[in-house]
């Protein structure tokens, strides 16, 4: 927790400082955006996809809404939803006969995210806009398949935090339309995906719990956006 209050302390540092720039020559400064694309999940025992040869398995799909004000040429802020579908496994290594456990479920992501125009910290508007982002949310976690897993209990549904960091490559066509990509990498508190080792599997280091209190996702995205 302490991590995510710093991380937000960081984030409202950045909105006072951009916040405070000169106002921007851009007219619209308010923005809808829809965008999709594929998503990689690493949780708990992600490797047992690959030594059972379906490592593509873990590569699902996502999509979602944004809406968001330009403050400056500099800085932005936006509000997020998506909805995805999600691959994960239940442990490998401690079970007998070393099985194979695969689940999915779905979840609702929202995210409120600071966006660096890294033109506008160059001071010039062109139709090309590189952008960095990085952002606080939380998941809800849902519709969860049974894994058939021995002894393994998935706690569902959940909640948990998240935050991400993101750069977007947008082009525009128009004052009011243009096209972007959006590669973003994602962490969440470690019951996103309905797992969580406990501090006596992670102090003992057991193999096939990683230990990591985070679960990560990472998403490649094109999207359409339309300035209003």
């Amino acid at each position: 927790m302490k991590r995510f209050l710093s991380l937000g302390v960081t984030i409202l540092a950045s909105v006072t400082l951009f916040a405070a720039s000169p106002a921007d020559s851009r007219t619209n400064k308010f923005y809808v955006a829809l965008q999709g694309g594929p998503m990689l999940n690493v949780y708990e025992n992600a490797f047992s996809y690959w030594d059972n040869h379906c490592l593509q398995k873990l590569i699902t799909l996502q999509g979602g809404v944004a809406v968001g004000y330009a403050f400056t040429d500099v800085f932005s802020l936006r509000l997020s939803a998506s909805y995805a579908k999600n691959a994960g496994a239940c442990n490998v290594r401690e079970t007998s006969g070393n099985g194979f456990y695969p689940y999915t479920f779905h979840s609702v992501n929202t995210f409120a995210d600071a966006v660096l125009d890294l033109n506008g910290l160059a001071g010039k508007l062109s139709a090309f806009r590189p952008l960095l982002y990085g952002g606080l949310g939380c998941a809800y976690s849902f519709d969860f398949t049974d894994p058939k897993h021995p002894w393994q209990k998935l706690e569902t549904p959940d909640t948990s935090f998240g935050f991400r960091f993101g750069f977007i490559a947008e082009y525009g066509f128009s004052k009011h339309f243009g096209i972007y990509a959006d590669l973003c990498g994602e962490g969440y508190t470690d019951l996103y995906n309905g797992l969580a080792p406990s501090r006596k599997e992670q102090q003992e280091n057991f193999e096939g719990y990683g230990g990591f209190p985070l679960d990560l996702r990472g998403l490649a995205s094109l999207g359409l956006i339309f300035w209003f």
